[in-house]
C-alpha cells in the first residue's frame, strides 16, 4: 500500500500555514497550465479557476490534502482532474462545477458490457470494469449504501472521466507514471476524498478498502480515457498497460 492515513498526522498550524502558502504561489503554475496550447476552453479555465479558489481558501482541507494537491500540481495533471477527485465532498465546489463536468455525448463501454451489449473490449477491459462492480459490493459489505450514496459514488466517477475526457492525452501522460500505472497520490487524494465523504455521512470504512474502491474507479476512469483518446489527434499517445 503506497499511502496511508500517517501522512496527514499531527501537522501544526504553522505547518499548514506554510502548505496554504506553497499553495497561493501555485495559483501562478496553474495560470501558466491553462496557457498550454493556446487559448484554453473556457470550461477549462472555470475549472483551474475553481481550484485555485479552493487552494487559496484552504477549503477545510487537512494538511495532507493540500500537500498532495500540491504534488499533483507540480507534476502538471490537469487542474480540472484534480478539481474532479476533491469535488465529492465539498458540495460548494460541486454546484459551481457540476455543469462542467457532466458527461455528454459520451457512450460509455463499462456501462454497455453491464447491460449486456455487444461492445468491443479486451480482456483486461472487461476485468477493470468489473473490478469496480466488485469493490463497490465489497464497500457494501461492511455497511449497507443508500442507493442516494451509491448514486453519487457513481458520479463521482463520472465527473472524474469528463475532467479527464476534456484533454486526454495530457491526462494520459501525467496522471499515469513512467510504468503506465496511475500514481500513488491521485489514487491517495482520491481516498482521502473517499474518506473525507464516509465520515460526513457517518459511513465508517477501512481505509485500505477505500483506497482498493478508489483506485478501481480510476483504472475504469483511465480505460475509457485511453479508448476516447485513440480517437483525438495528438502526436504522443501513452498506451494504457494493465
Amino acid at each position: 500500500m503506497a499511502g496511508s492515513e500517517s501522512s496527514e498526522g499531527g501537522a501544526s498550524a504553522e505547518a499548514v500555514e506554510k502548505l496554504r502558502e506553497q499553495m497561493r504561489k501555485a495559483s501562478a503554475a496553474i495560470k501558466a497550465i491553462q496557457k498550454e496550447e493556446g487559448k484554453q476552453k473556457k470550461k477549462e479555465d472555470k475549472l483551474a479557476n475553481l481550484l485555485v479558489k479552493l487552494i487559496q481558501s484552504g477549503g477545510g482541507a487537512t494538511s495532507g490534502v493540500l500537500a498532495l494537491i500540491v504534488q499533483l500540481l507540480a507534476e502538471n495533471i490537469p487542474a480540472g482532474f484534480i478539481l474532479a477527485i476533491l469535488i465529492l465532498s465539498r458540495e460548494d465546489i460541486k454546484k459551481e462545477a457540476g455543469e462542467d463536468l457532466m458527461l455528454k455525448n459520451y457512450e460509455d463501454p463499462e456501462q454497455k458490457m453491464i447491460e449486456g451489449e455487444k461492445v468491443d473490449l479486451t480482456k483486461d477491459e472487461r476485468k477493470i470494469f468489473k473490478k469496480r462492480e466488485k469493490e463497490m459490493e465489497d464497500l457494501e459489505e461492511e455497511e449497507i449504501l443508500s442507493p442516494k450514496i451509491r448514486d453519487e459514488l457513481n458520479e463521482w466517477g463520472e465527473m472524474i472521466l469528463a475532467a479527464g475526457l476534456m484533454n486526454p492525452h495530457k491526462t494520459l501522460g501525467t496522471v499515469l507514471d513512467s510504468e503506465k500505472k496511475i500514481k500513488a497520490p491521485v489514487v491517495q487524494l482520491a481516498a482521502f476524498t473517499l474518506r473525507d465523504y464516509f465520515t460526513m455521512h457517518g459511513l465508517e470504512h477501512d481505509y485500505d478498502d477505500m483506497w482498493d474502491f478508489t483506485a478501481a474507479v480510476l483504472r475504469s476512469v483511465m480505460v475509457k480515457i485511453n479508448k476516447a483518446s485513440k480517437d483525438v489527434k495528438k502526436e504522443v499517445l501513452p498506451e494504457l498497460k494493465i
